[in-house]
């Protein structure tokens, strides 16, 4: 039985409204729904320039090869900051910082949420760039829940511009070993 999964709002702001700008990796790595293959995220990458998140790559495990799936969604522009999780952690959260512009509210930060099942800590990674970087005419969010896709959309430049996750709906069961949600 799947779980019911929700997506949480897409944070940032999209100027364009070309289908080829637009990344979903449940659809497109997950095969949702016809065949759901991802087992977890294992690894996510944030470049950073210019003050604000340029791209996110994302390394996802599947079910049925050995083989991870890397998605990269906007530029590897800038310095790169990578969170790997191991085998009894998991992408819990989203969080991070947009403009305050209420018409543009351009994307600045990106962090996650670590999970270890084994010791039940709760790690902080992030948010990228650091905190310090802009502090000035910014407002926060975030999204909690099991991580299992992203999707987004980017600019005509090719930088990062919503970024959006699937996480397991609010209710759900909550089963760390993700595999055994995604037979």
């Amino acid at each position: 039985m799947l779980p019911a999964l929700a997506v949480s709002e897409a944070v940032g702001y999209a100027t364009t409204s070309d289908p080829r700008d637009i990344f979903d990796d449940l659809k497109d790595v997950g095969l949702w729904p016809a065949h759901e293959y991802i087992k977890k995220v294992t690894s996510i990458s944030v470049w950073i320039g210019a003050a604000r998140p340029n791209g996110i790559e994302i390394t996802y495990q599947l079910n049925n090869t050995t083989q991870p799936a890397v998605k990269m969604h906007g530029q590897r522009n800038g310095a790169q900051r990578t969170v790997t999780v191991a085998e009894n952690e998991f992408f819990v959260g989203m969080f991070g910082a947009v403009d305050s512009d209420p018409d543009q509210p351009t994307l600045r930060r990106l962090g996650f949420l670590v999970y270890d099942k084994d010791t039940g800590a709760l790690a902080q990674q992030g948010p990228f760039p650091d905190a310090s970087v802009t502090t000035q005419n910014i407002a926060g969010f975030a999204s909690l829940g099991l991580i299992v896709g992203f999707s987004g959309t980017c600019a005509d430049n090719g930088n990062l511009e919503t970024v959006a996750i699937y996480k397991l709906q609010p209710g759900s069961t909550f089963v760390l070993d993700v595999s055994t949600l995604f037979h």
